[in-house]
């Protein structure tokens, strides 16, 4: 049984905004990629993006505050309402052996950018600069706000550091140092020049621009990058001891993990196998109790092909009778945001019975012919899920995520 549950979900995802937004928008199939209005994307190969709608955060009154980067109001958006789905207020989480762990790719570049525009026109920085720009600026608000008198910790590995965050945090309740965690992560790379660098290495697709929602299209044979965006998933973890005595709503448990790095790309696939023969090991499933894989499939032409590869080599024939979908067709790769999000969804397709569908797949590919429950959603029994993560830099992580019966 698992000693570590989730009995809270906060979402900030470029569909949906609150877990009951996303989950709806992830069950129709809706996608959440549109054209930036951030900054003016003409002169960019791609132009399309999973951007989060000011409006939504400041409509919410949660995160917001003068001098905090985008990306850091995300985090602190989705953390507030994970305590709000849990029940938990300030003050307990502050009474509490409580930890923050928060996940990140980089800092926020849209303040460093911004901030960079003023020194060249003003010829000096502004004295915030140095705290709102810093890697540990979401984490440390958070903890500032929520007087967390534990561990406040910043995970940056790539897309894989929002898991690594839940992964660092389970630890932490298992080993009794921590009673009480806010895990996940977030990030912000919606700005000119973070997004020239993915268009310049290749990495996001340029074929698209004139019908976004269908330019994320992971295991599909016409798949031609993955598409930015930004967002954050943030989760309140708990002793599974705790959460029952206080009769809180247990969405499922934590039942294994496992953590593994790609030196080279030739690595790819067998570093993905470890960390998820890692996270079966630890969780004492058996292959065949493995009911769904929340797959990482960004829409990378090489990177799906691996991750499907590592999947049979793990499973075998049963790879075949084992619905993998990436709800990253829908919401893009919001990095480290991206980890924290599947698991939300993971612990809502426990909750309802229900996968969400891999959408955009219309061109089969012989190299991706797993059941990627193509275009729309499916009823299903699924008690045990497992979340599959990479990174650009080669980290990689998997999180076994189990339906909770005491």
């Amino acid at each position: 049984m698992p000693e570590v549950v989730i009995t809270g979900l906060g979402s900030v995802a470029p569909n949906g905004l609150g877990k009951d937004n996303f989950w709806r928008a992830l069950c129709e199939g809706r996608s959440g990629i549109r054209r930036i209005t951030r900054f003016d994307p003409s002169g960019y190969p791609s132009q399309i993006a999973g951007e989060i709608p000011r409006e939504w955060i400041k409509d919410t009154k949660l995160g917001t505050q003068n001098g905090r980067g985008w990306g850091t109001q995300l985090v602190i958006a989705a953390a507030h309402m994970a305590l709000q789905d849990a029940g938990i207020s300030h003050e307990e989480f502050a009474s509490s052996r409580s930890g923050i762990w928060v996940g990140i790719s980089t800092s926020d570049i849209g303040v460093v950018e911004t901030e960079y525009e003023y020194f060249k026109e003003n010829g000096f920085a502004k004295p915030t600069n140095v705290y709102s720009s810093f890697p540990h600026a979401a984490a440390s608000e958070l903890a500032s706000e929520l007087k967390c008198p534990g561990n406040v910790v910043t995970v940056a590995t790539g897309c894989p550091s929002g898991i690594l965050s839940i992964i660092y945090a389970v630890e932490s309740i298992i080993s009794g140092e921590t009673e009480l965690a806010l895990a996940g992560g977030g990030d912000a790379p919606l700005s000119p020049l973070a997004y020239a660098s993915f268009c310049s290495a290749g990495l996001i697709p340029s074929t698209y621009n004139d019908d976004p929602q269908t330019a994320s299209r992971p295991f599909d044979a016409r798949r031609d990058g993955g598409v930015l965006s930004e967002g954050s998933g943030m989760l309140v973890l708990e002793n599974a001891e705790r959460a029952f005595l206080r009769g809180a709503e247990i969405y499922a448990g934590i039942s294994g993990w496992g953590i593994s790095n790609a030196a080279s790309p030739k690595q790819l696939k067998s570093s993905i196998v470890s960390s998820l023969s890692q996270a079966l090991r630890k969780s004492g499933l058996n292959l065949t109790e493995v009911d769904y894989i929340s797959a990482h499939a960004p829409g990378d032409k090489f990177i799906d092909k691996m991750e499907v590869k590592a999947i049979k080599e793990v499973f075998g024939d049963y790879a075949y009778n084992l619905p993998v979908s990436s709800i990253k067709s829908m919401i893009g790769n919001p990095l480290a945001a991206s980890g924290p999000l599947q698991v939300v969804a993971a612990a809502l397709t426990i909750q309802n019975k229900f996968i969400p569908p891999t959408i955009n797949y219309r061109h089969p590919d012989p190299q991706c012919d797993l059941d990627c429950v193509p275009n729309k959603g499916r009823v299903a029994r699924v008690e045990t899920a497992l979340v599959n993560m990479h990174g650009i830099g080669g980290s990689n992580a998997a999180l076994v995520v189990e339906k909770y019966e005491r």
